[in-house]
């Protein structure tokens, strides 16, 4: 039996491949040998060979958490499968704007650059697509086959589809409950010793949505081996927003955005007794230390 290895795809954020993958459907993962931040690195492709992101390979995109649920880094898998000459396929398990989640079968793989459509037992699918139509067994005194009723195989799956959009807009309703009950005490008025801070950017990443996490701001590389640095709201290992740079004080001003001033947090690391202020979802966040 094949052994199924699961991994985080990060970077998302730096490509912008024109095809964004979907949870069913299958990426294609290989060596990224030219790398020169990584020497374990492996690249995360569409099915139109658009690079997603890379596996992720350090401590920082690979949290405990992440470890708990059965992941493993780049270099483990390249341990446990010969990518010489080979390039695997990992199915979407679970998909967000800042990071893919994949199981990568050791069973699944063809040579490196075979046609997709050369590559045995495997298509690329929508998750859409993965449904299989419902069948109906018709009597024998009628018409003795058995026949697949389209209509109902596309009505299943737009109810599957519904289903997954209800579930996305309840955790966006857990995630604003979350903020409303952080930031319940006089959020407009905020206590006279506490410094306001806001962040932007909340689409881009996954934190929103795990604000039940400790907060903290924190001086981090924009991307792993990257020399540019950003101040990040996160909640535990989750980045939540980007403290904005003095060039768009403008852009936050423009928008009805608040801006603060962001010198004092380079550098430093602040956790404790962060209040979240006001938050709109994959807008901006406000908070005060």
């Amino acid at each position: 039996m094949n052994r199924v290895y699961q991994v985080k795809t990060v970077g998302l954020s730096f490509n912008n491949p024109s095809h964004k993958v979907e949870v069913g459907e299958y990426v294609i993962l290989k060596t990224d040998e030219h790398n020169e931040f990584d020497e374990d690195a492996i690249g995360v492709y569409n099915s139109d060979a658009e690079l997603i992101g890379h596996v992720a390979n350090s401590e920082r995109t690979l949290s405990p958490n992440n470890r708990k649920n059965g992941n493993i880094s780049a270099s483990e898998l390249k341990e446990n499968l010969d990518f010489t000459g080979k390039e695997f396929y990992g199915e979407v398990i679970k998909a967000f704007s800042s990071c893919l989640y994949l199981e990568v079968n050791e069973g699944k793989w063809s040579y490196t650059n075979q046609p997709i459509d050369e590559v045995p037992e495997l298509t690329f699918k929508r998750a859409i697509d993965l449904l299989e139509p419902e069948v109906v067994e018709v009597p024998a005194h009628k018409v003795d086959v058995i026949e697949p009723i389209g209509e109902d195989a596309t009505l299943v799956a737009e109810i599957a589809e519904l289903k997954l959009m209800v579930a996305e807009l309840l955790a966006e309703v857990k995630a604003l409950k979350t903020a409303i009950n952080e930031g319940d005490n006089s959020p407009s008025t905020p206590s006279s010793d506490r410094v306001m801070y806001s962040f932007v950017g909340l689409s881009h990443f996954d934190g929103q949505n795990h604000l039940d996490g400790e907060l903290t701001i924190v001086e981090e590389p924009i991307f792993e081996g990257a020399k540019g640095t950003a101040v990040y709201l996160k909640s535990e290992e989750y980045r939540i927003g980007v403290s904005p740079s003095s060039k768009k004080k403008q852009y936050c001003e423009d928008h009805n955005i608040p801006y603060s001033e962001n010198k004092s947090l380079k550098g430093k690391v602040i956790g404790g007794d962060i209040k979240i202020e006001k938050m709109v979802h994959n807008e901006y966040i406000v908070v005060s230390v």
